[in-house]
């Protein structure tokens, strides 16, 4: 079992993903299981909610990036999607071929360096994993150059309520639920007091939309179940 360290430097990118990837590496075995329980299932109907806001996809190039076991590659698949899927975790997206999610071409890389030519996709999906990446400026970079002139990209991420109440019991889900029950039924305590921190610290929905703006690109924002969730449909400007 990979042994985790949770102080890292946060000022250092590639330390914080060399951290990153061993924690998911660490909790593979148990990772879909854990997302069911935790989410109480509602995490698939957020992927499906997303979807929607794609509209048509058939036929169209795509990237799910941060890929994990390909939940949402899965999704775009069965919509007739040419769909790439990428996680710089090889266990993860390997379990996920293993499980029938991943069926089209699967790429073992950083989503901050994506190994494609400009213009390559029409559509780039991200779910639960761009508050994991350090160098944040450098994926929207990455993001714009693979991205056709209007290509669309849709991001999925946990985020914190606004309203005071929903807020604090959330809170409590984070700091003390979410690491117990992981601890309880992965054995990694690290790991998940890892990423409830994340979901704590991660930059709000309205910063993020600003940072893509600045970038060349118009943002949607849609909050999902009093908004623990969040999808922001990100459009390439021609």
């Amino acid at each position: 079992m990979v042994s985790l360290r949770y102080e890292i430097n946060n000022t250092d990118p590639r330390e914080k993903k060399r951290f990153i990837r061993a924690m998911f590496t660490s909790i593979v075995p148990s990772y879909d299981r854990l997302n069911r329980i935790l989410s109480l299932g509602i995490d698939r109907l957020w992927r499906r909610s997303a979807m929607r806001l794609l509209g048509d996809m058939k036929g169209k190039r795509a990237l799910d990036l941060c890929c994990g076991t390909g939940d949402l590659s899965r999704i775009l698949h069965r919509q007739g999607v040419r769909a790439v899927s990428l996680d710089f975790c090889g266990e993860m997206v390997r379990r996920g071929i293993d499980a029938g999610n991943i069926r089209g071409a699967a790429v073992i890389a950083d989503a901050s360096v994506l190994p494609f030519a400009d213009v390559s996709f029409d559509i780039l999906t991200i779910a639960f994993g761009i508050r994991n990446i350090p160098d944040i400026d450098n994926f929207i970079d990455e993001a714009r150059r693979v991205l056709e002139s209007g290509g669309v990209l849709m991001i999925l991420e946990l985020t914190r309520p606004k309203n005071p109440v929903i807020g604090f019991l959330y809170s409590l889900y984070l700091e003390k639920i979410l690491p117990l029950v992981g601890w309880l039924v992965s054995g990694e305590r690290t790991a998940y007091r890892y990423l409830s921190r994340t979901i704590a610290t991660f930059i709000d929905p309205r910063e993020l939309a600003e940072r893509f703006a600045k970038k060349g690109f118009t943002c949607r924002k849609f909050s999902k179940t009093f908004g623990i969730a969040t999808i922001l449909i990100c459009e390439k400007k021609i």
